[in-house]
């Protein structure tokens, strides 16, 4: 070798490091940029998303049900049975004479009753309750018995309507034992009622308890 070429191979060695050098660099830079990029692309992907992470709505309320049935109004007693009993309180009375009642032990008549309401029908049905009653408003003797052989038919009377029940009185001195006592009135309970009305009657009773001397049938239409 001569000297020009060992001079010349001095001068160039430094430049080929220094490339060499540079090239590496170049190369690691390049590779840290990737690495960047992919991390970056890495923790863009793992980001969750608003649609996935975000809580489901509650369900909204049920419509499909369909709405309950409003419960059935109770029935009133007058629209499921028809008119109500008739009472003492709407009731007034009378005794009257009946043609060819007169007999040798005793004389017939018919009890009347008649709806006293001004707006409101009743109904009565079966044998009214009678009794004397003297002046001072006691019972006298015996109430009267039933005469059996009529069925009991429900009768309803509007306002002003009546119906009558067969009243058979025995005189009183029939009975030898019968201890007299002069009558005011009658004490009526009309059927299914526990009060009652009194209707003027002047007659004679006996104070005996044992001797039936009225006797009461069912009540009809007139």
């Amino acid at each position: 070798m001569n000297t020009r070429t060992a001079v010349s191979r001095a001068a160039t060695a430094p430049a080929r490091k220094a490339l060499t050098l540079l090239a590496l660099l170049t190369l690691s830079g390049a590779a840290l940029a990737g690495c960047g990029s992919a991390d970056s692309d890495d923790a863009g992907s793992s980001s969750p998303s608003p649609t996935a992470t975000a809580s489901a709505p509650s369900a909204a309320p049920s419509t499909s049900a369909a709405p309950s049935t409003p419960a059935a109004e109770p029935s009133t007693g007058a629209a499921a049975a028809g008119p109500a009993p008739c009472t003492a309180g709407t009731l007034s009375g009378a005794v009257e004479d009946v043609p060819g009642g007169a007999t040798g032990g005793g004389v017939y008549r018919a009890m009347v009753l008649t709806n006293t309401s001004a707006d409101d029908s009743c109904t009565l049905a079966g044998y009214p309750g009678v009794s004397y009653l003297d002046a001072a408003g006691t019972q006298v003797g015996a109430p009267a018995a039933r005469t059996e052989g009529t069925q009991a038919v429900p009768v309803t009377l509007a306002p002003g309507q009546s119906a009558a029940a067969e009243l058979q009185e025995t005189v009183a001195q029939k009975y030898g034992e019968c201890q007299v006592q002069p009558t005011a009135s009658l004490l009526v309970y009309p059927p299914e009622d526990t009060a009652s009305l009194t209707i003027t009657y002047p007659s004679t009773g006996c104070l005996n308890q044992d001797i039936e001397l009225l006797h009461i049938g069912v009540l009809q239409a007139r």
